[in-house]
């Protein structure tokens, strides 16, 4: 789950079909297909490119005689229109600046490892990769496009003598020439919905999940999407999370009984889209419902039920329904199939939902746990 406190990276997951599959993140592996070598002038031989277990590529500093080349060479791929802007994610061990540089280089030959055929297409030094914060991935671009019709192969070379240590993750090929994606669709939280619940489970983590949405099937693609959130009408005034997936969660300090706006921004290279601004209300405190008696129109036993819950109350119910944890109403009572104050869940899925009981023109909403 993901915290709005927090700076995520953004997550690329366009993949393309030519001689290699792109993206290449690393998670498991250098895959075989990959190559890595030393320089020209054979300097560097004790540290090399080597797979990290936590998912990504690293090489350390070497103090050698003049300068130290540490090649990662892709396999080759086809550069078309759809697939000329290459893009990675990198960061170095240091905030200072020791001198390396960071080469990216392009070669149309029938070889991965000869060094000859490669040209230098995009240099870096130590202050471009840490970008302001070491230990820290950011997003870094290259256009290929005037490979495009062409079969090539894409080198990572980190210079140095004695320098720092660099990390390569999410390499990537998107498409540089599409159109801004169409808006999402569907929310969930669906439209004004109330008594979303809050998972207090740990109390310092406050939790709302999941917020879900339908991509659009016209026009482009999206590649991530941002969730925007607030208390505002905007939707705006709480922040923004990048590279969000539908299905997540939202870590946050949320207050009961409020009302929330939100909003999906679906993201490719040619823009951002937004989509309309939804509302949810959270649930009441479920402490004030459990512990004050006096404002409890209705109990109900027992809690968490298997099968028959009772509803205690001296009034008349006159309807019951039963809401899931998105706000869906999934199963409705009217007053002729309520017997005894007594309804049947048996058929309900084990999981947390809210009991709505209606009244003499009042009503009252309880959490029930369905074992």
């Amino acid at each position: 789950m993901k915290k709005i406190t927090l700076l995520f990276l953004l997550l690329l997951t366009f993949s393309f079909n030519s001689f290699a599959q792109f993206p290449e993140n690393f998670d498991t592996e250098l895959p075989t297909t990959w190559s890595t070598f030393i320089g020209t002038n054979s300097e560097g031989t004790v540290e090399n490119w080597e797979y990290n277990s936590f998912g990504y590529m690293f090489v350390a500093w070497e103090d050698v005689a003049t300068l130290a080349e540490d090649w990662l060479v892709s396999p080759q791929i086809a550069i078309t229109s759809t697939n000329s802007l290459l893009t990675f994610n990198q960061t170095d061990y240091y905030i200072d600046d020791y001198g390396s540089t960071l080469t990216i280089r392009i070669s149309t030959g029938s070889s991965q490892t000869s060094h000859g055929d490669f040209t230098i297409v995009d240099t870096q030094n130590e202050t471009d990769v840490t970008n302001g914060t070491a230990l820290t991935f950011s997003r870094h671009e290259v256009d290929l496009s005037v490979y495009e019709g062409q079969s090539v192969f894409i080198a990572f070379v980190w210079a140095q003598d004695n320098g720092d240590a660099l990390f390569i993750d999410d390499i990537n090929l998107e498409n540089q020439n599409v159109s801004a994606p169409d808006a999402v669709t569907t929310p969930a939280p669906t439209d004004t919905t109330i008594n979303v619940p809050i998972d207090a489970t740990d109390p310092a983590n406050l939790l709302i999940a999941p917020f879900t949405w339908v991509a659009a099937t016209t026009g482009d693609p999206a590649t991530s999407f941002n969730i925007n959130l607030g208390t505002n009408a905007a939707g705006n005034n709480i922040g923004t999370i990048s590279g969000f997936n539908s299905g997540g969660g939202v870590i946050f300090d949320w207050a009961y009984n409020t009302t929330y706006y939100w909003s999906i921004n679906a993201v490719n290279f040619g823009g951002s889209t937004p989509s309309a601004v939804w509302s949810f209300t959270t649930e009441s405190d479920p402490s004030l419902s459990i512990n004050d008696d006096q404002l409890k129109l209705f109990h109900v036993f027992p809690n968490p039920v298997k099968g028959v819950v009772t509803i205690n109350t001296n009034k008349t119910i006159e309807s019951i329904s039963i809401m899931n944890q998105l706000g869906q109403k999934i199963m409705n009572f009217n007053q002729s199939q309520i017997f005894n104050n007594k309804v049947d869940l048996t058929s309900l899925k084990k999981g947390m939902y809210f009991m709505n009981i209606s009244s003499e023109n009042k009503s009252q909403s309880i959490k029930i746990i369905k074992d």
